[in-house]
């Protein structure tokens, strides 16, 4: 199935042409919609909005007892990914792992309704040049690898889900300061400096403000993948959710809720503070023997981001790429050539060889 058609099925459009009547999708980088038959444009409306940060503690304890919206999902048997249906879509392809998506799959979810996206501004023409750009800088790179990736024409707009967790934090802590010194042992030729470290007991405490943390709501995206694609998000530049924006790119349900996303949360900012408490303690060195965190005023928000994720086949063997629908950063997988690395390894120890022999 075709990009494009995977769009049409997974989201149909709420808004049509004036013109011709046919379906509008989101322009990616403008604040348009555009007509998929007659490339008419219509102006998506913005209006001015104060972020608002959602008390999590007090969420929590109304989530169970209140309606929360529902929506219709289809599950991927491979990947267990879980992009939104239409519920007139018969058959389509997974965006991820590109693996057929049946209508027997297709059941409603409860789930917290995002309330901010950050739209994608990084267009098709754009991604033709990232893409090559990416495949020139391959070192070991196999000769055709570079027609594979090219060629690739399943590349999905999805927006993935994400949460933001803010937090005032206070830490008290013991521990240790390590200042290193140098001292001089041997006599002769065995005379020699042994760097030994004076440890002091250190004890305080500290205090800091985390801001928009981002958990992803996911299980589908490869995490190491997705940890170099997702610098340069930011969480300040997303409006108010508008179908609009979603036109003509696949949203996906989050897969993680919302207690799990803050116990994730939770461990990313007692990592801050481990590296709070260190500062603070300061010297070369630094030992943490004990150390409390209270947690305050924790708010969240339920965010979509963008991504563009497709693959490519090379050797029968499947490689995943994904790129930043904001800023352009492209991470993935991707084959080496053996036989170029073992002439490079030839070709180094000559060298080598040559130089020894040379310098003798």
């Amino acid at each position: 199935m075709a990009t494009e058609e995977i769009y049409k099925a997974n989201n149909t459009a709420s808004t049509s042409c004036k013109s011709c009547g046919a379906p509008m999708v989101y322009k990616a980088g403008t604040n348009l919609l555009v007509c998929t038959y007659c490339n008419s444009t219509q102006e998506i409306k913005q209006e001015n909005f104060i972020l608002n940060e959602i008390d999590f503690e007090s969420f929590i304890k109304t989530y169970e007892k209140e309606e929360f919206n529902k929506t219709k999902v289809i599950t991927c048997n491979n990947c267990k990914a879980t992009p939104t249906v239409d519920e007139n879509l018969r058959s389509m392809m997974c965006p991820y792992c590109g693996s057929p998506l049946v209508e027997e799959n297709i059941h409603e979810e409860r789930y917290i309704k995002p309330s901010y996206v950050l739209p994608f501004q990084v267009d098709k023409i754009r991604i033709n040049d990232i893409l090559k750009n990416w495949v020139n800088g391959f070192w070991f790179a196999p000769d055709n690898l570079k027609k594979a990736i090219l060629s690739a024409d399943n590349i999905n707009g999805i927006y993935v889900p994400f949460w933001t967790f803010d937090t005032e934090t206070f830490t008290d802590y013991k521990g240790e300061r390590g200042d290193a010194y140098y001292e001089t042992v041997g006599s002769g030729k065995n005379r020699r400096q042994i760097r030994r470290v004076d440890w002091s007991y250190k004890a305080g405490s500290v205090n800091n403000f985390y801001d928009d943390v981002l958990v992803c709501g996911t299980k589908s995206l490869n995490p190491t993948i997705l940890s170099n694609v997702q610098r340069g998000w930011n969480p300040k530049a997303v409006v108010k959710i508008d179908q609009n924006y979603l036109e003509g790119y696949i949203t996906e349900k989050y897969q993680v809720d919302l207690k799990d996303s803050y116990a994730r949360a939770k461990n990313i900012f007692i990592q801050y503070e481990r590296e709070s408490v260190k500062r603070d303690i300061g010297g070369d060195e630094q030992r943490i023997n004990d150390m409390f965190t209270k947690f305050d005023k924790i708010t969240f928000k339920h965010i979509l981001l963008p991504i563009y994720v497709s693959s490519f086949l090379y050797n029968n063997k499947n490689y995943t790429f994904y790129i930043n629908g904001m800023t352009g950063q492209i991470a993935g997988n991707r084959p080496y050539s053996t036989i170029k690395i073992v002439f490079m390894v030839i070709a180094t120890i000559i060298v080598l060889l040559i130089l020894i022999m040379m310098f003798r």
